[in-house]
């Protein structure tokens, strides 16, 4: 027998020890409901059932975004519902209107509240929002000019008019400095390049002059501006009036080579700048007004500008501008555009190129074309040559706007979406108002669009049996195309819902998988607890029996 060590003891000291512990465990998970309640509990299962959760969580806010989805529809939609009541009555105003049994006085009346209800209809496009977005005005207050950057990976996506009215009009922004070419000694006729630069470098804005912020150089007979400052911070702007470079403000033969804007020393998107302004609207034409280089209706990422001697086409007989016309198709073919643009040339000597394919076009970095143009017309007098050369990208493009875009993600995971697309549902996009004085519509019928835009427009001249007659037609249109619109809504509404269903069954599911790794059994964890007490109890009573043992040992001793 040995009383150092009591074996016995010990070793009930050791199995208490684990009953209890065992024991606190299962009160651990009785008391917070999950079997794994840190990663020692269940490695393997921790993970899983957290990339489950994520699953779940991420199926449960997309069916959110579902409904959300589902209330800007509806919102939409109960806008274009009282389009439609405004368009049926606008419909038995025109057919009233073309009854002759009505007097011009009758007339009149109906044609106020034609106005009115046209009014209204602009009112209700260009108001109507959800979570502060409009959604039936076309998105066209999401589009218009923006300030773009022009560097190897650069990409425009905004259109908007590029204009010469002179150098008064122009601004040149420096690192955040503004200088106004209006505070320019004007460059007259027989000016050459370095007059130009002369008069750039004395410009001043708040006491600094131009010179100071940037190197103005003739470079073989270019105009070249160079930021004199380093880094991503440094940027040029050129206003999208601004003409530098060649370009005259008074009458007279002008010579010069491309305006070049170049970075040296700058690096990142924001090394150079210009701003696109005024947005306009056609389908997939440039236009050119001849005389003011007015580039209108395209994607640019950059053009340059060529002015020279060269020859002169007289714009005032047929023979100069079908001599125009064809040496500018020419250098079509040659810029590999032969087929997508064709050029033409109005009355008001506006140049015209339009994409026959209706789509996109664009112009890789070798393609190039030189026309010669001139502005001997009326008082432009004086010989003016120039082109487009360098054409490092252009991208077709209507300027209309296309359309409330949103995007509805309906799944957990990305690409998940779907798309919602809601055309403009304004007066002028269903066809039932024109320009004032134009299709036969007539200044007193008066439209507004519910903003402070000043924008003149015309409602359906109900004024005469034929006018009201074709009225009734076009406003037919005009329910078709909101018919067309609410159909479309309603489609997507019925998806959603049907999303919102799917959503929620794959989101059950996979929580019943995630419950059954990460929750506890209660009635099996019970069990469990009541063993592990039962055998810490009885291990607390065989530690006391095993203590008492070595006392036998005195007995030897008596």
């Amino acid at each position: 027998m040995i009383i150092n060590n009591n074996i016995s003891a010990l070793n009930t000291y050791r199995q208490m020890g684990a009953n209890q512990g065992a024991n606190a465990k299962s009160m651990e998970k009785l008391s917070s409901g999950l079997r794994i309640n840190r990663a020692g509990d269940d490695a393997a299962g921790l993970a899983i059932s957290e990339k489950m959760r994520a699953q779940v969580r991420g199926l449960d806010q997309a069916s959110r975004n579902s409904q959300d989805g589902i209330s800007m529809i509806q919102t939409a939609e109960g806008a274009l519902q009282e389009t439609h009541n405004i368009l049926q009555r606008m419909r038995e105003l025109a057919t009233q209107a073309g009854n002759d049994t009505n007097v011009e006085v009758d007339r009149e009346e109906i044609q106020k509240e034609m106005n009115q209800l046209t009014s209204e209809i602009n009112r209700i496009g260009n108001t109507t929002e959800f979570n502060t977005q409009k959604i039936l005005n076309g998105g066209m207050d999401t589009t218009g000019g923006e300030k773009i950057t022009e560097a190897t990976s650069a990409e425009i996506t905004t259109t908007g008019t590029f204009s010469d009215a002179g150098a008064t009009a122009g601004t040149i922004k420096v690192d955040g400095r503004t200088f106004d070419l209006a505070n320019m000694t004007a460059i007259e006729t027989g000016d050459d390049e370095d007059d130009a630069i002369s008069k750039l470098k004395d410009l001043t804005s708040g006491g600094v002059k131009l010179s100071e912020l940037v190197d103005i150089e003739n470079d073989g007979g270019q105009i070249k501006i160079t930021a004199k400052s380093e880094g991503s911070t440094s940027t040029i702007e050129i206003g999208a009036t601004t003409t530098i470079g060649g370009l005259a403000l008074d009458a007279g033969e002008v010579k010069g080579d491309p305006t070049t804007i170049e970075k040296v020393g700058m690096q990142g998107a924001d090394a150079l700048s210009g701003d696109l302004a005024e947005l306009t609207s056609s389908n997939n034409t440039i236009s050119v007004k001849i005389g003011t280089d007015d580039f209108a209706d395209v994607d640019v990422k950059q053009i340059d500008v060529k002015l020279e001697e060269g020859k002169a086409y007289d714009l005032d007989t047929d023979k100069g501008r079908a001599e125009l016309i064809k040496d500018i198709n020419a250098g079509l073919q040659k810029a590999g555009l032969d087929g997508q643009l064709t050029a033409s040339l109005s009355k008001d000597n506006e140049l015209q190129l339009i994409s026959q394919t209706g789509k996109d076009f664009a112009v890789d970095t070798t393609s190039s074309f030189l026309a010669a143009l001139d502005t001997a017309s009326g008082g432009n007098a004086g010989d003016l040559s120039g082109g487009i050369e360098n054409v490092e990208q252009v991208v077709g493009a209507g300027a209309q706007g296309s359309g409330f875009n949103a995007k509805f993600q309906i799944g957990a995971n990305q690409g998940q979406s779907i798309n919602l697309n809601i055309n403009d549902m304004r007066a002028a996009a269903l066809g039932i108002t024109g320009n004032a004085g134009q299709q036969g519509f007539t200044a007193t019928n008066s439209v507004t669009n519910g903003t402070n835009d000043v924008k003149a427009e015309a409602a359906l001249d109900v004024s005469t049996h034929e006018n009201a007659s074709a009225a009734i037609t076009t406003i037919n249109d005009a329910i078709e195309k909101v018919s067309a619109e609410r159909s479309s809504l309603g489609a997507i509404q019925n998806r959603l819902e049907h999303t919102i269903s799917n959503l929620g069954n794959a989101s059950e599911n996979l929580s019943a998988a995630e419950s059954r790794i990460r929750d506890v059994d209660m009635a099996k964890e019970v069990m469990e607890m009541t063993r592990t007490n039962i055998l810490s109890q009885a291990s607390q009573a065989m530690l006391a029996q095993a203590n008492q043992k070595p006392q036998s040992v005195l007995q030897l001793l008596g």
